[in-house]
């Protein structure tokens, strides 16, 4: 009897088979344990040199206490009104450096609205520039009773018309002054 295995069994099909030279799972089970293994040295190591570092007062000495932490230890915050509802009741507002948060946000909207108030009502008066400035009322009624300036209305229609140069009609045309009022030249003859 032939004991080749691929040619005398009758139930093995010879072109439906597995590769024999791939990868057992004994050799990947040993890639897996070995970074296992890799991974926790390597977090030992870690774990070790924090501990080092966090010991090392030689290699790492500490610097010079900060001013700034030395004038609020100086400063008795407790004599400030409204220390009691700090959080940190150990920082000195006072010499805690610019910009700070806002603590009354309220105020301070207030006064923004008041100072933004008092710009847009002031008293009438010329800048440098010569240019005047006038409350924001009056500047209301003046509009109201004015009106906005308009544009004129549309040129007549031999002005309309281009020609291949452009329109040398209108090189000639001397722009009149506007009536008073600003509402343009028909609101000018209605007048």
């Amino acid at each position: 009897m032939d004991t080749d295995y691929n040619h005398d069994n009758p139930l093995r099909n010879p072109q439906v088979d597995y590769e024999r030279a791939d990868l057992s799972a004994r050799g990947i089970l040993f890639f897996l344990i070995g970074l296992f293994v890799a991974g926790v040295f390597i977090e030992l190591v870690l774990w070790g040199m924090f501990n080092f570092l966090a010991r090392s007062e030689a290699l790492f000495p500490s610097g010079t206490v900060s001013p700034m932490l030395s004038a609020q230890k100086r400063a008795a915050p407790e004599t400030q009104p409204g220390w009691s509802l700090q959080n940190t009741p150990s920082v000195n507002l006072s010499v805690f450096p610019e910009p700070r948060l806002q603590t009354n946000d309220a105020s301070a909207m207030q006064s923004f609205l008041n100072s933004e108030q008092r710009l847009l009502n002031a008293q009438p008066f010329t800048d440098s520039s010569g240019a005047v400035h006038i409350p924001i009322s009056l500047a209301m009624k003046l509009i109201q009773e004015r009106g906005l300036p308009t544009r004129p209305s549309a040129p007549p229609p031999e002005l309309n018309t281009q020609t291949e140069s452009g329109n040398p009609k209108i090189l000639h045309e001397v722009p009149g002054p506007l009536p008073p009022g600003g509402k343009g030249a028909d609101a000018g003859k209605k007048q």
